[in-house]
């Protein structure tokens, strides 16, 4: 390799790879090594995106907080992207997100817990959609804490702290549905 650039797989694949390993063996198990196996390069070649474990972690938690405000705005776009419809693609995150998925955000909670400075993104993601609720047309603080009760119920699944029956889980929907409906409604006490 005259260029010095290795071949084949790129920072997306390697990102892929290393985040199919997070989700089966969890983050403390991840090694360099490890990623350039399954991802079919040499470590040399991973190394060439990125140089530590470090840098190969905070560049997937930086890919998935973008792909999780990037879902959550194309779902809030496709209902006339209101408060309303930003809570209910929050709503639909909680509710169906893949048992796989959830896994792979467990093992990063653990990650981020031992390597704060991996928080970065995910509180980027946070003042965004806090922000963007603390600007609706109409009922922010309803807006607000929706979405606070929403990530209240996924970290504590994600926690494994509680798990809520399926029924409990289908009256919880009903009920922020039922609420977030209330986001289209003009305020008449300026909340």
């Amino acid at each position: 390799m005259a260029s010095g650039k290795p071949r084949g797989i790129g920072k997306e694949g390697l990102l892929d790879a290393a985040q199919a390993m997070i989700s089966e063996v969890g983050v403390q198990a991840l090694t360099m090594e490890g990623v350039a196996a399954s991802a079919g390069v040499t470590k040399g070649g991973l190394i060439y995106h990125f140089k530590t474990r470090d840098d190969l972690l905070a560049a997937l938690v930086e890919r998935m907080m973008r792909q999780i405000q990037e879902r959550n705005q194309v779902r809030a776009a496709s209902q006339g992207n209101t408060s309303r419809a930003l809570v209910l693609a929050l709503s639909e995150d909680t509710f169906a997100m893949p048992r796989k998925e959830k896994q792979l955000y467990s093992n990063l909670l653990a990650a981020i817990s031992t390597h704060p400075h991996l928080l970065g993104p995910v509180r980027d993601l946070f003042r965004n959609t806090y922000g963007r609720l603390a600007q609706g047309e109409s009922h922010p603080a309803l807006s607000q804490l929706l979405a606070a009760a929403l990530d209240g119920i996924t970290l504590l699944e994600l926690l494994d702290l509680h798990r809520f029956t399926k029924a409990q889980r289908a009256a919880i929907l009903a009920t922020v549905e039922a609420l977030a409906g209330q986001l289209d409604v003009p305020a008449s006490d300026g909340t």
